[in-house]
């Protein structure tokens, strides 16, 4: 169940932008000027949200010389509270953006999530892993794959987030047992044919 506090504060101007942001970037400390910077959220309302964030038990917080450096949080129980509102989720939100771009292109058909991600296990940093479905009857396996480490390395640049495509044809996908198998139950984040 979702803290009615924790919704109260998400619901502040920036707060999503700036726990994805931590989210992305977890293993780096953060002075609040650098934060404010990195998410695009006002420095002063970013002030104001590490101090309800740390009292919240969400970021740790430490003095460095006349600055305070900001990291989120590695107690599990409060990241597995955050994964609850997904738009706090930095590889949700990643994923979409690929899926998003796969869209785009005529040969896409389907993004599938599945990994730690797609169970919603996963911890900060984790990569996410999609499965590509494609048209093989428009590209080539390795044109695919070329084009969709495009989507991934732009969205890597932008996000500190790293997307992992797996490639494969709609024949594939139609075979029995096996890899494509396994991907079936997995969540369809876009389809082509939705």
């Amino acid at each position: 169940m979702i803290n009615q506090e924790l919704l109260a504060v998400l619901a502040r101007r920036g707060r999503i932008e700036l726990i994805r942001t931590l989210k992305s970037f977890h293993d780096r400390d953060f002075t609040i000027n650098e934060l404010s910077r990195v998410s695009g959220i006002p420095t002063m309302t970013t002030w104001r949200a590490v101090n309800e964030f740390k009292a919240m038990g969400i970021v740790k917080v430490r003095k460095v010389g006349n600055a305070k450096a900001v990291k989120i949080t590695r107690d599990q129980g409060k990241l597995r509270l955050l994964r609850l509102v997904e738009d706090t989720d930095p590889q949700k939100a990643a994923a979409k953006e690929f899926a998003s771009g796969v869209s785009e292109l005529e040969w896409g058909v389907q993004c599938r999530l599945f990994g730690s991600i797609g169970k919603g296990e996963h911890l900060p940093g984790d990569e996410v892993d999609i499965a590509v479905v494609f048209d093989d009857q428009k590209i080539s396996e390795y044109e695919a794959k070329a084009a969709s480490q495009v989507i991934a390395s732009e969205i890597r640049r932008e996000t500190n987030v790293t997307i992992v495509p797996l490639c494969l044809s709609v024949r594939d996908m139609g075979r029995k047992g096996g890899l494509a198998a396994e991907l079936r139950d997995k969540e369809i984040i876009w389809s082509r044919e939705a």
